[in-house]
């Protein structure tokens, strides 16, 4: 209980940081680049890495020789949603795909980060 106590206050660190960074970034540097989908895909992110880590911890705990079946299905399929995500806004907002692309992939980047740190923190522990 205290170990997903802590993931969630890191997540939230976490998603208030680059919320805070990409809004100064978007309010000075890259004005003209400005996403209204940028909440959005935080909120994204964040859900998406809340939910995977949650299956995974039940997966180590059931069953710690399945976790890198896990690990990996999941991955995938996080995969494919991304994909999914980006042909449906390319289809509907093709005017602003690369600063979407862009800011898809340093989130996918930063949120995955994350994740694998905790869920090596938490193999290691065990």
């Amino acid at each position: 209980m205290k170990s997903d106590y802590r993931f969630l206050k890191q997540l939230f660190l976490l998603t208030l940081g680059v919320g805070i960074v990409g809004a100064v970034l978007f309010l000075t540097l890259f004005k003209e680049y400005y996403l209204s989908v940028f909440p959005a895909l935080l909120a994204f992110f964040a859900i998406m890495t809340l939910t995977f880590h949650h299956i995974l911890e039940g997966s180590f705990k059931k069953s710690p020789k399945n976790f890198s079946y896990m690990f990996m299905g999941l991955s995938a399929g996080k995969l494919f949603l991304m994909l999914l995500m980006i042909v449906v806004y390319l289809i509907l907002r093709r005017d602003t795909v690369i600063p979407f692309l862009a800011g898809t992939f340093l989130l996918y980047l930063v949120f995955t980060l994350f994740e694998v740190k905790t869920l090596l923190r938490m193999v290691q522990d065990k």
